[in-house]
């Protein structure tokens, strides 16, 4: 749940650096639709290069306006940071000071909800207090609530709030389902409805790959020519994060006013790159929490709410459709899904069959181990035997126990050459059991080597 926090913290960053390189971008003299197909929009977002993971598309057609797209996205990108921005500094009287126009949509929503608002922010005290939890954003929200001064900052106290109880030590070691966990998802539902208040800043399609060390390169090579002494701050080609090169740019940005132009230029596309690489480590957040997500679906509801997805099946949609995108280059979640089917439909077919042949597989075990009297294999060299003849002791063998076969099997066939006290047919005729087992392939090599593939 914390990787999932720091991967939308990642793109708040995204966002702001993205507004800046446009703005910066017109200020310097480019115009919308050279900054439109860095960002791959417009008319020419049909192009791939040769190594771009994404599906061909359709060449745009009509005459309608080539800047509208950039200037769109700016216009949005605009209204997302002036009016979803959180306020850094949440302190009491700074957010009773804080005055919000009464038109924005935010007001609505407080005012709305004002009572759901207070039942949450009670339920929460009374859990904190069960529970032993000392947290000052709670002490803050009761102040809200209290003096009736609940504002379009409350919500955003009560995000912190509810992450100072969920991650208490007393409320983390619970092991069964308490009170608290259900007031925590409704805090949580509470706060997904209010984020997305006028919140429309998607990308149509995924945006174009990007190669961080060449870009890094070109700014390089463009500072050095300008002789510019703050060159020792870039980080090198070979180490540099996306995010690293987007603070330098924007901490030091060229005196040049045509290199600076490049810059935002080069800038825009490291957002590509940190969007792909916010949606890897997304996704790989996401695998990790959808393993350990119990029946009741409690925990998929808590990973939605960091994304304002109130459902369960919205998290596995999104999963779907993040892993459609890593491996076809697309974000389409019926991709992902007839994907993920396809993946696991022969490791069920494998399960059940070594479920209905544990007798089989515990006959070609036996033999195997057998064969470690009469053969001299060292100490050093009997992993694998070693690691079979505990899972026969155990007495129920696994998808996993064809590979531990197959590479006991690898050891005993290396003994052969060893002093064997027993004719190298019989050994065959075990091996010949081991080839016989679903998905073990013995393939030998111009070496006459044997390895195993599953």
């Amino acid at each position: 749940m914390d990787a999932q926090l720091l991967v939308v913290a990642s793109t708040w960053d995204r966002w702001r650096s993205e507004r800046y390189h446009l703005r910066g971008g017109l200020a310097d003299g480019l115009f919308y639709d050279q900054m439109g197909a860095v960002l791959g929009l417009g008319r020419e977002s049909h192009r791939r290069t040769e190594n771009d993971p994404r599906p061909a598309r359709r060449r745009r057609t009509g005459r309608g306006d080539p800047h509208q797209p950039a200037r769109a996205r700016l216009a949005t990108l605009s209204d997302l940071l002036r009016h979803d921005d959180p306020n850094p500094d949440l302190s009491r009287g700074v957010r009773r000071e804080n005055e919000v126009e009464l038109e924005d949509p935010r007001w609505t929503w407080v005012i709305d909800h004002r009572e759901q608002l207070g039942h949450v922010s009670y339920q929460l005290a009374a859990a904190a207090g069960r529970h032993g939890v000392t947290s000052r954003w709670v002490d803050e929200l009761i102040a809200d609530v209290d003096s009736d001064a609940v504002s379009p900052a409350t919500p955003a106290v009560l995000g912190l709030a509810i992450a100072e109880v969920r991650t208490a030590r007393a409320v983390v070691e619970l092991t069964t389902t308490h009170a608290v966990h259900r007031i925590l998802l409704t805090g949580e539902a509470l706060r997904c409805q209010f984020s997305g208040i006028g919140c429309h800043a998607h990308w149509q399609s995924a945006p174009p790959p990007t190669d961080v060390a060449s870009l890094v390169r070109e700014i390089a090579h463009r500072r050095d020519r300008l002789g510019d002494s703050r060159l020792d701050h870039l980080p090198s080609p070979e180490v540099a994060e996306p995010a690293m090169v987007l603070a330098f740019l924007r901490r030091s940005p060229c005196t040049n006013r045509a290199a600076r132009a490049l810059d935002h230029l080069a800038g825009l596309q490291l957002c590509n790159a940190l969007w792909w690489q916010d949606r890897a480590a997304e996704l790989t957040a996401l695998r990790a929490g959808l393993k350990i997500g119990s029946p009741r679906d409690v925990l998929r509801r808590q990973l939605g709410a960091v994304h304002a997805i109130t459902r369960g099946q919205g998290v596995q949609d999104r999963f779907d459709r993040l892993a459609g995108l890593a491996e076809f280059g697309q974000p389409d979640e019926k991709q992902g899904r007839e994907a993920r089917r396809i993946r696991t439909a022969p490791a069920n077919a494998e399960d059940h069959w070594v479920a209905a042949n544990q007798a089989a597989i515990d006959q070609v075990a036996f033999a195997l181990l057998s064969m470690t009297s009469a053969l001299v294999v060292p100490e050093e060299e009997r992993e694998w035997l070693d690691l079979l003849a505990l899972e026969r002791k155990d007495g129920t063998y696994t998808r996993s126990s064809l590979v531990t076969i197959a590479y006991a099997a690898e050891e005993v066939q290396a003994a052969l050459g060893s002093g064997a006290k027993v004719p190298s047919i019989e050994v065959k005729k075990i091996l010949d059991a081991v080839d016989a087992l679903p998905t073990v392939k013995r393939i030998r090599a111009a070496t006459n080597t044997v390895d195993y593939e599953l």
